[in-house]
């Protein structure tokens, strides 16, 4: 059984699907669950892209997905609709945003799933899924009547520019009336073309004498589309539920929400991959045991060989005498080595643990950088700064460990907000803080402005680059041998 948990402005419900359809269910439900929006937040976004590629059209999106919702996120881009010459199709010139800014009810309810979390989708989302397909019309008005609220979701050239959620409305006239202060509002800001040709309306849900309302407004009521269109009206709902639950584009939760469950997905897929993997080695089993018989044959020949050696490093060993190399020489050469070489931090390493952290706000830009390996005695970050902790500041490590001391500045987008801008700051210094054995010193979240205005004023300090400053542990020395 399937349960999918249908959040809406007046309540959540869970829906177990079973043998016998889609059933309400009241108990904490076991398994993955699939979460429905059908909240007023959800909104499209449109955006415009110069001609860019790779890794820069990727920053480049990303930083628009933020500034369009900076507030949640549960955000995400949709697939592009392939159409014009061949450069519009290597680097389309648009892209359509989706968002749903209504952070937290949504984390409220995905805080109290008991199962793990299989993806987020919106009701306007699965509608525009509907709408897309190739029997409807291009350009379109999805209605989605609801028990106390009103859907309505306008497609263009099989793409959605408008969802809107109006509640109270459930009378046929008042859904008409709507469809069409929606259609005047599109006109009015040239969205669509006024009076061109006539707009199709699909109403999921009873339409008795909306057909002669919506005509003479310029628009048709069409019909339900294969596999729908003869289903009562109840049915449209489950229909969400069903296209839900095949986990189409437009999936708005964040990773860290999915884990648990992309991790089962991928250990169903390994258990698979390893199945076949042992057949292909049983299969190769008894190609090996020709090689076997070969190994034995060749065994008295490298026993040989060994024994050859031996004698050679033997007479190597004879001739070391006469370098006159003092054994003590030899000993420090070789603690050298162990204490001060072998035993060094590996730069790569940290630098890889401090990539993936910046790597995460793909909009920061990373100034000046220090790695260091601090002698004995000297403290971290000289010595403290205002805001670094009061044991930290100043520590010096035991003898037996290196302390690694790692400076970067960063500077963020001149456009950020200053909420955007803060909750930026406290999660790059909160996500350096949970490195294995990371002591951050220096930490410019703690000095941010609270008080951020609300209208119109400056941010002070925004066009300057943020410094942090922290201390990584090395590798320990090795014990001096007796």
């Amino acid at each position: 059984m399937k349960t999918v948990l249908h959040l809406t402005p007046g309540g959540s419900q869970y829906w177990l699907k079973g043998r016998d359809g889609w059933q309400p269910h009241d108990g904490p439900p076991s398994g993955p669950v699939w979460v429905v929006t059908d909240l007023a937040e959800e909104g499209f976004a449109e955006i415009q892209i110069p001609r860019i590629f790779g890794r820069d059209r990727q920053n480049y999106v990303s930083r628009q997905v933020a500034s369009r919702f900076p507030d949640t996120p549960y955000r995400t881009t949709l697939p592009v609709k392939p159409g014009g010459g061949l450069m519009d199709r290597i680097a389309p010139p648009r892209q359509t945003l989706l968002g749903l800014d209504a952070a937290t009810r949504v984390n409220l309810a995905l805080d109290s799933l008991p199962g793990p979390l299989a993806g987020v989708w919106s009701t306007s989302m699965l509608l525009t899924t509907i709408a897309c397909r190739k029997p409807l019309p291009p350009e379109l008005f999805m209605v989605l009547p609801g028990l106390d609220a009103l859907r309505i979701v306008v497609i263009k050239n099989r793409l959605p520019v408008l969802t809107r959620l109006i509640a109270g409305v459930t009378r046929p006239s008042d859904q008409v009336a709507e469809v069409v202060r929606t259609l005047r509002h599109l006109e009015n800001t040239r969205v669509l073309d006024r009076s061109v040709h006539r707009h199709g309306v699909l109403v999921l849900g009873a339409t008795e004498g909306m057909a002669t309302a919506l005509a003479a407004e310029h628009l048709d009521l069409l019909s339900p589309p294969p596999p729908w269109v003869d289903k009562p009206p109840s049915h449209w709902l489950f229909a969400l539920f069903d296209l839900a639950l095949k986990s189409p584009v437009g999936q708005l939760a964040p990773l860290s929400r999915r884990t648990q469950y992309v991790a089962a997905q991928l250990r169903q897929a390994a258990y698979i991959g390893a199945a076949i993997s042992l057949g292909g080695a049983l299969w190769a089993a008894g190609d090996n045991l020709r090689y076997i018989v070969a190994g034995q044959v060749s065994h008295s020949q490298i026993q040989a060989n060994a024994q050859a050696l031996a004698v050679k490093m033997g007479e190597t060993d004879q001739k070391m005498v006469g370098f006159g190399v003092a054994a003590e020489t030899v000993r420090a050469a070789v603690a050298l080595d162990r204490d001060e070489v072998s035993t060094a931090p590996s730069l790569s390493q940290q630098m890889q643990q401090l990539g993936g952290v910046i790597g995460q706000h793909e909009a920061v830009r990373l100034g000046q950088l220090a790695w260091t390996i601090l002698p004995p005695g000297r403290p971290a970050c000289g010595g403290g700064v205002v805001g670094a902790p009061d044991v930290a500041a100043g520590a010096e490590a035991p003898a037996s460990q290196r302390v690694v001391e790692i400076s970067f500045d960063l500077a963020l987008p001149e456009d950020l907000r200053e909420k955007a801008r803060a909750q930026m700051v406290s999660s790059m210094s909160a996500l350096l803080a949970k490195l294995d054995g990371a002591s951050v010193i220096r930490d410019p979240a703690k000095g941010l402005d609270k008080a951020a205005l609300s209208g119109g004023g400056t941010r002070a300090g925004t066009d300057k680059a943020l410094s942090w400053c922290l201390t990584l542990p090395g590798a320990p020395k090795s014990p001096s041998p007796t």
